[in-house]
């Protein structure tokens, strides 16, 4: 494969991946963007916090957690299974189900 032939990237990556990645820093940024408009309660009695996905949606949640362990004083799990631990009831516990798809039968499930 000739790396300079752009046209046949697009034999190879019918999904446009390259330009999934290219694009990454502006969907950053309009996700921040986004968020920053989303009301939030203040998280008073939140001792834990459970995050739940699978495949990508669960990848962002662990880059989340590895990021924030050092400074966050109450404990960031990844979920990636059905239903909920038996720990994670209660209003102590912040649940957050991410799915990228809005249709991932697990984190539905969690939810």
């Amino acid at each position: 494969m000739d790396l300079n032939d752009f046209e046949s990237f697009a034999k190879l990556d019918p999904q446009n991946m390259l330009g999934e990645i290219d694009n990454l820093p502006r969907q950053l940024q309009s996700a921040w963007e986004l968020g920053q408009q989303c009301p939030l309660p203040d998280g008073k009695g939140v001792t834990r916090v459970l995050i739940s996905g699978m495949g990508g949606s669960a990848i962002g949640a662990d880059l989340l957690a590895a990021y924030i362990s050092p400074a966050c004083k109450i404990p960031v799990i990844v979920h990636r299974d059905y239903s909920l631990p038996a720990w994670a009831h209660g209003r102590q516990t912040l649940v957050i189900a991410s799915s990228h798809s809005g249709n991932t039968e697990e984190t539905l499930d969690a939810f």
